[in-house]
């Protein structure tokens, strides 16, 4: 008896690789972006230390006078310029308390963007096989990304850095959530799972 050519070898059928859906890429490729914002957010908070929240505290208090109660020193000085109160609190030592505040606001920022942001870079390396307990992963830390994000983006008088990767952050944290339950993504991952 003879058997045709094209018949499978006995082992059974023949194996194909599995081709990886371009929508997997992108979901990598977003959600480390998304990841990496709030990675370098956080970075820029921490190095920049006191010098960060002192110009951040200026930038407030020129701002929105009445959030430091700086309002209330500028109607006794009788003036208007939100800039000669702070002067006067820098030369009676009180402006150091208001940078100290400043600074551990900008220290809890940056712990909401690195506790959520380190994570979905984790969890966004291990996506690359598509495998579905990552995606899942993907997807509820790219939600709670968007906690610090939402922080970081929309601070008046924020560093500009850290309002540009919040508002990165939030932008690539929704499509990332939305790659990943994309239906190429899903029968990449059914397929891979058979033929496992």
């Amino acid at each position: 008896m003879t058997y045709s050519q094209t018949a499978p070898p006995a082992g059974g059928p023949v194996q194909t690789a599995l081709k990886k859906p371009a929508t997997l890429l992108a979901l990598v490729v977003i959600s480390g972006i998304s990841a990496l914002s709030g990675l370098i957010g956080a970075i820029y908070l921490f190095a920049g230390g006191r010098d960060v929240a002192d110009a951040y505290a200026t930038d407030v208090a020129l701002a929105n006078p009445s959030l430091l109660d700086l309002d209330v020193v500028m109607e006794t000085m009788g003036t208007d310029n939100p800039q000669e109160a702070i002067d006067l609190a820098k030369s009676v030592d009180q402006w150091d308390s208001v940078v100290s505040l400043a600074h551990a606001g900008l220290i809890f920022k940056a712990f909401l963007l690195i506790v959520f942001a380190a994570p979905l870079l984790l969890f966004t390396l291990f996506a690359i096989k598509g495998s579905t307990w990552s995606r899942v992963l993907v997807t509820i830390f790219a939600i709670l990304s968007l906690i610090g994000g939402l922080a970081a983006a929309f601070d008046d008088g924020g560093p500009a850095l850290l309002n540009a990767t919040g508002y990165i952050g939030l932008a690539t944290a929704v499509i990332a959530v939305v790659l990943c339950w994309l239906p190429a993504n899903n029968r990449y991952a059914k397929a891979r799972k058979l033929a496992a």
